[in-house]
């Protein structure tokens, strides 16, 4: 399978998986850190499952780093569920995306990826989206802003080194460890409410089957990713992965239209014609880099 239909299979799953994240924080999960928790522990039952079948290589130092990289990809998780808790899914989705305009730039200079005049046109236009769903009659910025910023810090930092560890790890490889790297980051939450979480999670049926479905489509979307980073492009890969915020904002019309109190988001005239402005214009420009 080409990257192309990776990185958009995948980006499905991610979407999904977004939803699903939403809907746990608002009705079962109070803190981030704790659903991080049990998302966690739930991953491990796909790592192990795949652990037994793929029986991965340890090959120093790829395999410390690749550790090393998933515990450094917890930290951009935290601050994501941070942001969803505090503000509107499809407001930080949107604002979610601008990381690909830092890894479009970083690419092209580190890993000598192509950078054409339209591309350039591509990234500002997922910028311009960026503050335009930012803005809010109520208040300039949202207030999820200030666990976005470093949000794109991390998972710019963490994309690229992924690319560049894929070149000498095979994909399976790089999600047993890295999962395993997960494990290792969250021990610490323990200490701070995870363990109640963790019986909370596992006392109730309900709270139980939502985090392993959310937890199946996150695992989809991370393996489709992982081979498509290593087949594609670094910046086109996650330029489709940006067309994750039309496809949240209109799967959340959709719900809302159905079961209108499932998910809170403001569906006001101002504020779609805002929102869908500001998606239209991260397609546009994923078209562009692309």
């Amino acid at each position: 399978m080409s990257w192309l239909l990776l990185a958009l299979f995948g980006t499905v799953s991610f979407t999904l998986a977004g939803l699903l994240d939403k809907l746990i924080l608002d009705r079962y999960m109070q803190e981030p850190k704790v659903y991080l928790l049990c998302q966690v522990m739930a991953q491990q039952v796909f790592a192990l499952t795949a652990f037994a079948f793929i029986r991965p290589e340890f090959v120093f130092p790829d395999t410390i780093l690749a550790v090393v990289l998933g515990s450094i990809q917890v930290l951009p998780t935290v601050y994501f569920l941070r942001a969803i808790k505090e503000d509107e899914l499809s407001r930080v989705t949107s604002l979610e995306y601008f990381y690909v305009v830092l890894v479009f730039l970083l690419s092209s200079s580190l890993l000598d990826e192509s950078l054409p005049a339209r591309s350039c046109a591509g990234a500002a236009l997922i910028l311009l989206s960026s503050l335009i769903v930012s803005y809010s009659p109520e208040s300039i910025t949202t207030p999820a802003l200030r666990h976005i910023l470093p949000y794109w810090v991390m998972n710019t930092i963490y994309c690229l080194a992924m690319k560049c560890l894929l070149c000498s790890m095979d994909e399976w490889d790089m999600y047993i460890w890295s999962a395993f790297g997960n494990l290792i980051a969250v021990v610490p939450f323990l200490r701070s409410g995870g363990a109640a979480g963790l019986c909370m999670m596992a006392s109730n049926a309900r709270t139980l089957c939502s985090i392993f479905v959310e937890e199946s489509f996150q695992f989809l979307g991370m393996i489709l990713f992982i081979f498509a980073y290593a087949r594609g492009p670094l910046a086109l890969v996650n330029g489709i992965g940006a067309l994750q915020p039309m496809m949240t904002l209109i799967s959340i019309l959709v719900i809302r239209s159905v079961y209108s109190g499932l998910i809170e988001e403001d569906t006001c005239r101002g504020a779609v014609v805002r929102k869908f402005s500001a998606v239209s214009m991260v397609a546009l420009g994923i078209y562009f880099i692309c």
